[in-house]
């Protein structure tokens, strides 16, 4: 047998390995992972753009730095594995896949001790091409870069990359103006992303993991917390940590913690909800790597993201001892879970989940209950003053708790029916309860002695189809006006023998109308309405 030695082409290497995936807030948090890898306690982070729209890219730290040999391993597609194997550096290809996703200059400078040279190497990739060979050049640092590292490498040790020949950043755009506001919106987003995936890091009061400050463009960054820990009505409602065997043999364990934030409402002040960002998009698993989030806002295939389950929050850490069996991917973006875990968190997540359910169901419940306080009144206006004109029934109490007697053209009976006394006069028609027994959405009722609709505002149906409209008094009133009927019509055409039909009817309906409208949206009603 015989082998040779065969070279990928480097051209087409370099320039296929642009299309990784990256997006610049991941590419941007790879290069951080290096310098926090470096045992960096600060981290800058520079956006710049010249008159002509060329953007340059600098992150620069005080990490333990690297000599020319050093850089050239950094440098190297499939570098040496680091030593510490919790580096949040995995797969020796982040530093080069993330940056030529963005730029096809890529520099790095560095140095180990106050008394050793600057040392410059640089990927061009134009160069690469033109050469097709692996051709890494040595250059020497100029005044701008010196500086720009010498304002964070104060103790002389530290390191520099920098992004030039940026062509993936930035579209062609109609204006200069436009360009520019697209720039500062990605370094808006890029903020937020850096403060929420090294939350643990920027925190000093989180022991897990090293402090690290960062900056960009000269603005500290305050961690990002998803689960609202400060705030008094933020619950951890459920944790624990999970050894994993494989073969009989424990490979590792991971820590999981279900979270439910505050609703909207509940939050300390307008800003600290704000921040929270308490919306579809956040909602979900949280997955930690070395206290580094590598993934996050969404149920890793197990559910689709709904409303109800806006304000659960699942904690997943882990270290890197798993991560052969979670399948990490080179972005560190992503993880593959294996049976034995997937079937863990379907059990896991069913109490946080039920719980999160009833938490939203119950602040919806309140919104609509607010919102629509004074919605009923036009219909009750408009019953009372025809009401006596359309009423075959009479209906008298006869003492005893929500029982009266009903004459109607069919006679004479008793009935159980709900009695209410000092009501509102504006309001004793139709009337919105908290639940009816049974779960009905309306059933008859007694109201300061006049014939009235209790309308159940738990069922469904009143939250989606009567909760988005509750401003619209037309529509809110045909509604009502139908409910009142129907518990009219029972009144004056039920008997002592149908009495139990009528009841069922309405059970039947309510659970048909239950169903009917259970893929329909729930309402988003605004709390500073209220």
């Amino acid at each position: 047998m015989s082998d040779f030695e065969l070279l990928p082409d480097p051209d087409r290497i370099v320039n296929g390995l642009r299309d990784t995936g990256y997006n610049f807030n991941t590419a941007i948090a790879d290069i951080v992972d290096n310098s926090i890898a470096a045992n960096a306690t600060q981290v800058l982070v520079r956006v710049d753009v010249d008159p002509s729209l060329h953007v340059s890219i600098c992150v620069a730290d005080n990490g333990i730095g690297m000599d020319l040999d050093g850089l050239k391993n950094a440098m190297k597609y499939g570098s040496k594995e680091r030593e510490n194997k919790s580096s949040l550096g995995k797969f020796g290809l982040g530093l080069k896949t993330a940056s030529t996703a963005f730029c096809r200059q890529l520099s790095v400078i560095s140095k180990k001790t106050r008394e050793d040279k600057l040392q410059k190497v640089q990927w061009d990739l134009d160069h690469i091409c033109e050469k097709n060979s692996w051709a890494l050049k040595i250059l020497e640092v100029d005044s701008d870069e010196i500086d720009f590292f010498d304002s964070v490498a104060i103790d002389g040790h530290g390191t520099l990359v920098v992004w030039d020949k940026v062509d993936r950043l930035l579209k062609e755009y109609k204006s200069d103006s436009t360009a520019k506001r697209a720039l500062q919106k990605k370094i808006t987003d890029l903020k937020f992303h850096l403060s929420m995936v090294f939350q643990r890091f920027l925190d000093e009061k989180d022991s897990r993991a090293s402090d690290v400050e960062i900056y960009v463009n000269d603005e500290k960054l305050e961690p990002w917390d998803p689960f609202c820990t400060q705030e008094e009505k933020s619950e951890n409602v459920q944790t624990q940590n999970v050894p994993i065997e494989v073969d009989g043999r424990k490979v590792g364990s991971f820590k999981i913690a279900a979270h439910i934030i505050p609703r909207k409402s509940e939050f300390s002040s307008k800003e600290a909800s704000d921040r929270a960002r308490g919306n579809n998009d956040y909602q979900g698993f949280y997955v930690y790597r070395e206290n580094r989030l590598i993934h996050y806002g969404d149920w890793l295939g197990f559910f689709t993201k709904e409303p109800h389950y806006s304000l659960l929050r699942v904690d997943f850490s882990f270290t890197h001892e798993l991560d052969e069996f979670l399948n990490v991917d080179i972005k560190k973006s992503r993880i593959l879970l294996i049976s034995e875990i997937e079937n863990f968190l379907m059990e896991f997540l069913a109490a946080p989940r039920r719980e999160a359910q009833k938490r939203y169901r119950d602040g919806e419940t309140k919104k609509i209950s607010t919102t629509g306080k004074d919605a009923h009144a036009p219909a009750n206006s408009n019953i009372d003053a025809k009401g006596s004109s359309v009423e075959s029934s009479n209906i008298t109490p006869t003492g005893n708790e929500n029982e009266a007697l009903v004459k109607n053209n069919r006679g004479e009976f008793t009935k159980t029916i709900t009695i209410v006394n000092e009501v509102d006069p504006k309001q004793n028609r139709v009337v919105p309860v908290d639940d009816i027994d049974g779960g009905a959405l309306w059933e008859p009722a007694l109201v300061n002695g006049k014939h009235a609709v209790n309308i159940n505002q738990s069922h469904p149906f009143y939250k989606k189809i009567y909760g988005p409209i509750l401003a619209k008094s037309v529509v809110v009133e045909g509604l009502d006006d139908l409910l009142w009927s129907l518990a009219e019509a029972e009144n004056s055409t039920c008997n002592e023998a149908s009495i139990e039909n009528y009841e069922d009817m309405r059970f039947t309906v309510s659970r048909i109308l239950k169903k009917l409208v259970a893929d329909l949206p729930d309402p988003e009603i605004d709390e500073d309405e209220k």
